[in-house]
This record gives C-alpha cells, sequence and structure tokens, in this order.
C-alpha cells in the first residue's frame, strides 16, 4: 500500500510541478546540436522528486541514514548549479573548481560516515581483495567523483539517463537481496517507482529535465549502494556505458587540441554523435538501454557482486 501511494504521489507532484514550475527552464548549450536547441525552456531541476520523495518511505539504519546525507548533499549541490543556470539565462552553473571542491568535501563526509560504521576498507574486485584502510578515502572521492560526472554527462537524450538508472535499481534490488541488504533492497524499490513516474515525463520529447540535481544525485547513489554492498567490480561492468560516455569527451577533447581542431567524433558525449549521424533519440535510448540490460545480465549470471 506505501508504495501505491508513493507511485501515486509522484505521479501528482510531477503533474504539479510542471503546471507550477515553467520558469525553472533549461538553457541549451549554443554549440549543441541545433534538434537540441529547441528544447530551450524545457522545465528542469525534475530531480528534485525523486531526490526528496523516495527519501519519505526508506527503511531507515545506519546504512540507508548514511546513504541518504551524501546522495541529498549531492542533490543540493545540483540544485544550486541548476539554479544558477536558470538565473543567468545560460548553460554555466557553479565554477568547476568550486564545484569540483565540494565534491571532495562530501566524499570526505562520506569516508567519515563509513568509517563510523565500522564497514570493512576492503577494495574486492572479484577474487582479487586489497586492504585499503588508509586510501579508502581517495577511492570513495574517485568513485563519487567518477560516477556524478559520468551519470552528467549522460543526461543528455531524453529518457537516457532516467531509464538506464531505473536498470541500474532493478540490478542493485537483486543483488542487496542476495546479499541479505534488505533497508537498501527497499530504497532502490521505493527509487525505481519515482523514476520511472519522472521517466514517463521525461521520454522523448520531455515534458521536464532531471537536471544537476538529479544526475548528481543519481550518480552519487549507486556508486554509494556499490560501495556499501561491496559491489564495486560489478558496478563498474554495470556503469560500462556512463564510463564510455565520459571517455568519449576526454578522447575528444585531447585528440581536438592535440590535432588543432581535428575530432574523433563527429559531437561528444557518444550519444550526441549518434544522434549526428542521424539516430533518433528514441533510437539512441533504445541502444543504450539493451546494451545496459547485457551488462546486467553479465554481472548476475557470473555473479560478479
Amino acid at each position: 500500500m506505501n508504495l501505491l501511494f508513493l507511485a501515486l504521489l509522484s505521479v501528482f507532484l510531477y503533474s504539479f510541478y510542471i503546471r507550477i514550475f515553467k520558469k525553472a527552464s533549461q538553457y541549451e548549450r549554443e554549440e549543441g546540436l541545433e534538434s537540441h536547441k529547441a528544447k530551450t525552456g524545457t522545465i528542469t531541476m525534475g530531480g528534485i522528486i525523486f531526490a526528496i520523495v523516495p527519501s519519505l518511505f526508506f527503511i531507515y539504519d545506519s546504512k540507508v541514514f548514511s546513504i541518504m546525507i551524501i546522495i541529498m548533499l549531492y542533490a543540493i549541490l545540483g540544485f544550486v548549479d541548476d539554479l544558477l543556470i536558470i538565473i543567468k539565462k545560460n548553460n554555466n552553473g557553479i565554477n568547476p573548481n568550486l564545484k569540483f571542491l565540494f565534491q571532495v568535501l562530501i566524499a570526505g563526509l562520506s569516508f567519515f560516515l563509513y568509517l563510523n560504521l565500522e564497514l570493512p576498507t576492503i577494495i574486492r574486485l572479484g577474487s582479487l581483495k586489497i586492504e585499503a584502510e588508509w586510501v579508502y578515502g581517495l577511492f570513495m572521492l574517485l568513485m563519487l567523483s567518477a560516477s556524478t560526472n559520468a551519470f552528467n554527462i549522460t543526461d543528455g537524450v531524453d529518457g537516457l539517463c532516467a531509464g538506464m538508472s531505473m536498470l541500474l535499481s532493478g540490478a542493485f534490488i537483486y543483488i542487496a537481496f542476495q546479499k541479505a541488504e534488505y533497508t537498501i533492497m527497499y530504497m532502490h524499490i521505493c527509487q525505481i517507482i519515482v523514476l520511472f513516474i519522472f521517466w514517463c515525463f521525461n521520454y522523448p520529447k520531455a515534458f521536464l529535465f532531471m537536471g544537476d540535481t538529479g544526475s548528481l544525485y543519481l550518480g552519487a547513489l549507486y556508486s554509494l549502494t556499490a560501495l556499501y554492498l561491496n559491489s564495486v567490480l560489478g558496478f563498474i561492468i554495470m556503469a560500462f556505458l556512463f564510463i564510455f560516455e565520459t571517455l568519449s569527451v576526454i578522447i575528444q577533447v585531447t585528440y581536438y587540441k592535440k590535432t588543432k581542431g581535428k575530432r574523433i567524433f563527429k559531437m561528444a558525449p557518444f550519444h550526441h554523435h549518434l544522434e549526428a549521424s542521424g539516430y533518433s533519440e528514441i533510437r539512441v535510448d533504445l541502444l543504450f538501454y539493451i546494451l545496459e540490460i547485457i551488462l546486467i545480465f553479465i554481472v548476475i549470471y557470473f555473479q560478479i557482486y
């Protein structure tokens, strides 16, 4: 009954949000695709709802509470970034260096909360176990920074990041159940319900975007879930498409600078390359969804968690 109420509440809040906050609009990059410039004016910061509403229904223990604190801080950081974009009426939010500083501080708090729970500081990559007590904080910073930025980069096509996030939540529901981490499992059940409602409003052509509020929140949520479930290798495999999206930007920028103007991809990140090659947003989504399902199947079938 609680989950049904959560679903109905989400539908109501998103409908209400779209009606009320029409001024909270996204501004597309000038150098972006022509097809995306038509999206200027679409309502943004839709991630506020799937960041806040599920937390009202979580079953809290020390692990879920610690995860919730950190992902909310990332959501707040993203919210401020989105708000500055709206105020400035361009796509420039928080200064990148300042943004990274806040990410470091949040990661430091995350490490403190993790140690306070006396959880293991062993990095497990399949059969390889690395005791990393003194560098685990740096590892957590790497995980959180890489994941939040990767989700932010991947959030560039209607329905893409939200749809892949739902698939990841589904995978973590199964992994958490297998590890008897039932509160984390229930957390992702709540998350997938609200994400699905958002996805219905976000799928091409989107009524609203999640903004940095949502993408930073999701990146932190899944990386922390992997850390708390000690399923880092499984997460790296399942998040390969997010990693590849980030790498495509790094490769493109590096090659462009080295060759003084030449490009490997028509546009980066890679999902924009596909769009520039003639793929519709729906085709891009379906391709990524299918590949994501295959990656999740590999992790679950071979029990890489």
